[in-house]
């Protein structure tokens, strides 16, 4: 499967999050993401998938990709409560942030 988006068509929306938070606060800052995630995919239709790693070395370090129905859906889950939510509660905890567009390229599952 090759999928390639446009923020100005109905394609898939794909981003990658680097992330390095504050060490101390790893299990804190695990819960509120995940509690995001899940609310965000159990209430927006538009957010398809998230899959979240941490480097093994430095586990305060995480990549998320993130995949929506489209850029709109995007900016509309950017908008939403508990992502805003998540965005305060986190703010201080986050020591960088680096947001990088991409292109699915191809995509496995098991039957």
């Amino acid at each position: 499967m090759s999928v390639l988006y446009s923020q100005n068509s109905d394609e898939l929306f794909v981003r990658l999050v680097k992330i390095e938070i504050a060490p101390d606060v790893l299990t804190e800052y695990t819960e509120l993401l995940n509690q995001q995630m899940n609310t965000a995919v159990k209430l927006e239709e538009g957010v398809l998938e998230y899959r979240v790693v941490n480097e093994k070395e430095k586990p305060h370090h995480f990549t998320l990709i993130e995949i929506y129905r489209d850029y709109d859906s995007y900016l509309s889950h950017i908008k939403t409560p508990h992502f805003l939510k998540y965005k305060t509660s986190t703010q201080e905890m986050v020591k960088s942030l680096e947001l990088i567009d991409a292109n699915l390229i191809g995509r496995t599952e098991k039957d």
